[in-house]
């Protein structure tokens, strides 16, 4: 996997809240979650019922396109 400081891709939590999809305590508590589950952040929050699917893959596309 390529590093992100090396590709230029944001943190997909970061993009979330600069969205106003999800707030900063959720970001919290998937980042702890995930330090024990190793499961992806955005997964963690549709779970989590923070975030949808369909407002997930919409940032998901706008990160990979600007990581190129």
């Amino acid at each position: 996997m390529a590093d992100r400081k090396k590709t230029g891709e944001r943190p997909i939590g970061q993009m979330l809240m600069e969205k106003d999809r999800i707030v900063p305590q959720d970001l919290e508590f998937a980042l702890d979650h995930q330090k024990n589950s190793h499961d992806l952040i955005g997964q963690i929050l549709v779970r989590m019922g923070a975030l949808r699917e369909t407002e997930l893959n919409e940032v998901l596309v706008e990160q990979s396109e600007t990581s190129h």
